[in-house]
C-alpha cells in the first residue's frame, strides 16, 4: 500500500511540475486601422531643421540632464470634415536612429565630431512630458472651419552620461496620426 501510495505522490507531482513549467513562446496580434480621409501637411513645411541653443557640455554632468529644448510646429490643413483631431507619429529613419533604452534620437554626427553621451529628446509641448520615437505626440483640435491645425512639439539635448564638447546631429520622421 504504501508503494502505491509512493507511486501516486511521484505521479501526482510530476504530472503538477508539467503545468507550472514557464511559457517560452506566446503571441502577439496587431490591431490598426487605415483611414482614406486625412489632412495634408501644408506645402514647403514638410522638412525642417530646428537649431537647438548652443550650450555647456558641463550642464550635463551625468546621465539625465535635460537643457536646450526647442520648439517646432508642424502646420496641418486640408482635414477631412470627419478628422476632429490630429497628432504626429514620430519613427527613427533608420535602425540605428534611435536609442530603445531611452526612447530617444541618437546622436549621428560624424563621430571625430560629436559630443559623446547626447541624445535629443522629443516633447509634448503642452507639459514637456517625452514623446518616445515610435510613438504619437499629443493631439491637437482642428478648426472646423478652416479644416487646418498647428501642431507643435519640442526636442532639446538628454545626456546618457557625462556629455563632452562636439556636435549634435539627429533626424526623425513623422507621419500624422488620427487619435
Amino acid at each position: 500500500m504504501r508503494k502505491v501510495n509512493l507511486a501516486l505522490c511521484v505521479l501526482g507531482l510530476s504530472i503538477a511540475s508539467v503545468g507550472a513549467q514557464a511559457a517560452t513562446s506566446g503571441t502577439i496580434t496587431f490591431n490598426g486601422k487605415l483611414i482614406s480621409e486625412t489632412c495634408a501637411v501644408k506645402p514647403g513645411t514638410e522638412d525642417q531643421t530646428v537649431t537647438l541653443p548652443t550650450l555647456s557640455a558641463l550642464d550635463f554632468p551625468a546621465a539625465g540632464a535635460e537643457h536646450g529644448s526647442k520648439d517646432f510646429t508642424i502646420q496641418v490643413e486640408s482635414c477631412g470634415p470627419s478628422i476632429t483631431k490630429v497628432a504626429a507619429h514620430f519613427e527613427a529613419i533608420n535602425s540605428s536612429g534611435a536609442n530603445a533604452v531611452t526612447g530617444n534620437l541618437v546622436n549621428t554626427a560624424p563621430v571625430a565630431d560629436a559630443a559623446d553621451n547626447t541624445e535629443i529628446r522629443l516633447y509634448n509641448m503642452s507639459d514637456s512630458s517625452q514623446v518616445r520615437v515610435g510613438s504619437t505626440g499629443e493631439s491637437f483640435n482642428v478648426d472646423a472651419t478652416t479644416h487646418a491645425v498647428n501642431i507643435g512639439y519640442a526636442g532639446g539635448y538628454y545626456s546618457t552620461g557625462a556629455a563632452t564638447d562636439g556636435l549634435v546631429t539627429a533626424q526623425v520622421q513623422y507621419v500624422l496620426a488620427y487619435p
